[in-house]
């Protein structure tokens, strides 16, 4: 499936503003940091409600106008709210295009493979443990030690997102398949996080929605030349719409925000939040009620959530876990 804070002059256009160090009394509380990351969790999973819309239709041209309009999106919101969006250095350059590579372009040809071996819930399932791998890699990739309460807070938010979720067939392909989305999104995280601190969520998201527009639409015309006059109609315009705004641009944009606050190991508690927000909008649009399990998954989530949380809190108070650095807005130049 697949967010900045900085855009504009260094001193403002930050959609969270700048990182404090841990134990600064203005420092907002845990919940509040994750709170983005949350929302953007929840609208990634509202795209559920908008799925019918493009059933049937070319994929790849959906995908292509999907990312176009969310690099417009941004691009047009900066423009209006007076942030600056940040052309990549060369230096910079490569991570955005690996980030549309991994996240966004990857993500989505493996999703399509996937789901030809295997039902939906094993690659939701797959997309779940994305906490865990996160709270291990990302503080790995600053040269800091994982928190061992963060990483247990993830195994249990990955666990109550499978319940939610639940299990189905799959083949061998279907295996693989599930285990290169986990790469794939873990990826799209940790590829952004060295350049956030200069690019910010805006300029990084916009960036690579660009750069996955681009593919897409190269894609497109060699293997459906014929086929982009099938989006003519209403109900597929204002899916690909709602995709590239509400599901892509918004929540891009507030994940990488929350990421480059937080950092990607606490961020990526947040995207056990996907699962449970499509199963209740599902129940909005028409989709069956929820499970026993699913339900029992919910409060795992949460369950998860306040354990990590305590880890949080400890961090705001001055002592943070072993081995974990302070993250500055120029810390290590890692966190998304």
């Amino acid at each position: 499936m697949s967010s900045d804070t900085s855009i504009g002059s260094p001193s403002r256009g930050r959609l969270l503003g700048p990182e404090r160090r841990a134990g600064d009394a203005s420092d907002p509380s845990p919940v509040a940091s994750l709170l983005p990351g949350i929302v953007a969790m929840v609208l990634l999973g509202s795209s559920v409600a908008v799925i019918g819309g493009i059933h049937g239709q070319p994929t790849f041209w959906v995908q292509a106008w999907r990312y176009a309009a969310a690099a417009a999106t941004i691009a047009l919101i900066s423009r209006l709210t007076g942030r600056r969006l940040v052309l990549p250095r060369p230096t910079e350059l490569p991570f955005v295009i690996a980030g549309a590579g991994l996240g966004l372009v990857g993500f989505n040809l493996a999703l399509i493979v996937g789901s030809r071996h295997a039902e939906p819930a094993v690659l939701g399932a797959a997309v779940s443990c994305i906490p865990i791998v996160l709270a291990v890699a990302g503080p790995l990739t600053r040269g800091g030690r994982p928190s061992g309460r963060l990483v247990a807070g993830a195994v249990v938010v990955a666990a109550g997102a499978v319940l939610v979720s639940g299990w189905g067939r799959t083949d061998a392909i279907g295996l693989l398949a599930a285990a290169v989305l986990i790469a794939l999104e873990a990826g799209f995280t940790l590829v952004g996080a060295p350049v956030l601190p200069r690019l910010g969520a805006w300029s990084f998201s916009a960036g690579t929605c660009a750069v996955a527009a681009l593919s897409f639409g190269a894609i497109a015309a060699v293997t459906e030349p014929s086929r982009l006059i099938e989006l003519r109609q209403p109900g597929p315009i204002l899916s690909i719409v709602y995709l590239g705004v509400i599901a892509t641009a918004i929540s891009f944009v507030l994940w990488f925000g929350c990421v480059q606050r937080i950092g990607a190991g606490s961020a990526g508690l947040a995207s056990g939040v996907a699962a449970p927000a499509s199963a209740l909008i599902g129940i909005v649009v028409g989709g069956p009620i929820p499970g026993p399990a699913a339900w029992a998954g919910m409060v795992l989530i949460m369950v998860g959530l306040l354990v990590a949380h305590r880890t949080a809190g400890r961090r705001r108070s001055g002592r943070m876990p072993v081995g974990q650095k302070p993250t500055g807005p120029m810390s290590a130049g890692r966190q998304r």
